[in-house]
């Protein structure tokens, strides 16, 4: 069927008739896909998640049924046998350490059977995985490094003699500007860093590094940054990824945040690397709307980027970060899982995109052939807003006319609430002009998320 305009709402897929007539919602903002640019191939740099995984003594875990693994083309998972019942190497001594140490190897060995890289968190191991207070000693306490470096040298032993090199990157501390994870004064962080740097790199050659994942994104004025980057480039310790957490509206968005990074790149003269936002999404940002705009954003910048978990103990260890849940063992995919789940079928090359001025809106978009898809929604805000598709001529249109849309809707019901799948809305013909096409999303609530499909000449 033909409609009058070129705006597309949920509500207007819903009730379409041949007679319909739809009034033009008025939109808060307007994101873009261009059809003519592109920017490579679409590998899919948001499929990963922080700890999730099921502890299996030392073996790969096989509870989460591959389905749901393969299903959201997992590539990344970050661990280090945090909130075990028992305390890393500071308080717990060695047997503390063996068994934090056993379970980042079976989280290592579930990641690398569905072929993921393995980001290890070494301070988890050392015991510093939040809340260990003041009291807890840290590396370099009174100027003392023996202890860091002991520590070390039976890490790297281990990681050797259990085969755990092939796809593994060492994020050499977390969150080091959060008095939870480092209560101690920066210098002596940096220090860390620099003596850190050098052990791993003498002792396991090749093996990546990443860093310095602060929980606050680059700013320039954050004085973490400002210090920490003149103090790698000045002490050759440049990690092979830079990282940093992406959580809440506070840290702004990575369209603020990696122009402002490659500022202080150049300011004080460190070189490029791929970056890691190795842990992404507020609780209250979990959701499909809000996964459909980190995606978009992560994307845009190439950034790799794995979810925050903030479940705690022993369910940390579990549900691929608040993805799935198990009732009576039996796993099922919430709605963000099916997100996450189209997400991973948007093969091609990704389009070129913008957000919308508010930075609140933003889309994600890929080109097989003449084949579109568009994932889109807002960042916890229910309003209508607008996605301009332009340069439609280079997918065989006319300049005017009418096209197939067809548009999928993500539905929320907590993290542990089942969804069966995307709701299908169907398919409805609307008309564009001037080799644009203007597609208006009117979400029911503040987590939901869209999708869109078409095609252009065959």
């Amino acid at each position: 069927m033909l409609l009058p305009i070129v705006a597309l709402s949920s509500l207007a897929v819903v009730n379409a008739s041949p007679t319909a007539q739809h009034t033009r919602q008025s939109s808060q903002g307007t994101a873009t896909v261009d059809i003519s640019q592109t920017h490579g191939p679409a590998t899919f740099l948001g499929s990963g998640f922080i700890y999730g995984w099921p502890d299996n003594g030392t073996s790969a875990s096989t509870l989460i049924p591959d389905y749901l693994v393969t299903g959201i083309n997992f590539n990344a998972n970050r661990a280090g046998g945090a909130q075990l019942p028992v305390g890393g190497w500071a308080t717990g001594g060695f047997s503390g350490y063996t068994t934090r140490f056993q379970s980042a190897l079976s989280n290592y060995r579930t990641t690398r059977k569905y072929g993921g890289e393995f980001i290890l968190l070494p301070h988890d191991m050392w015991g510093a995985d939040g809340g260990s207070g003041s009291a807890s000693p840290f590396p370099g306490d009174n100027g003392d490094w023996t202890e860091m470096e002991t520590f070390w040298a039976q890490l790297m032993s281990d990681l050797v003699e259990n085969d755990m090199l092939d796809g593994l990157i060492i994020d050499l501390w977390n969150e080091p500007d959060g008095s939870g994870f480092w209560p101690r004064s920066w210098d002596q962080f940096l220090e860390y860093w620099n003596r850190a740097t050098v052990l791993v790199r003498a002792g396991l050659p090749g093996t990546l590094i990443s860093g310095p994942a602060m929980a606050n994104a680059p700013g320039l004025e954050n004085e973490n940054w400002l210090t920490w980057l003149p103090s790698i480039v000045g002490n050759n310790t440049v990690p092979d990824h830079y990282s940093w957490h992406q959580i809440g509206a506070w840290e702004r968005c990575p369209d603020l945040n990696v122009p402002d990074f490659n500022t202080l790149l150049a300011q004080f003269g460190a070189p490029t690397r791929p970056i890691d936002n190795n842990e992404y999404a507020w609780p209250s940002e979990q959701n499909p709307a809000n996964a459909a705009w980190y995606l978009s954003q992560m994307e845009r910048h190439d950034i790799r980027a794995l979810r925050a978990n903030w479940a705690g103990g022993s369910d940390l260890h579990n549900w691929m970060a608040n993805l799935v849940y198990s009732n009576n063992g039996t796993y099922y995919p919430n709605g963000e899982w099916h997100v996450y789940h189209y997400y991973a079928g948007m093969n091609g090359e990704r389009l070129v995109t913008t957000a919308s001025s508010d930075t609140q809106f933003d889309a994600f978009a890929i080109r097989q052939n003449n084949d579109i898809k568009i994932l889109a929604g807002t960042r916890t805000i229910q309003a209508p807003y607008d996605i301009r598709v332009t340069n439609l001529s280079q997918i065989g249109l006319e300049e005017n006319g009418s096209i197939n849309v067809h548009v999928y809707r993500f539905d929320w019901n907590g993290p542990e609430g089942e969804v069966d799948g995307r709701a299908d809305l169907g398919t409805s013909t609307y008309s564009y002009t001037a080799n644009e096409l203007i597609i208006t999303l009117d979400p029911p609530t503040d987590s939901t998320a869209y999708a869109y499909e078409f095609s252009g000449a065959n």
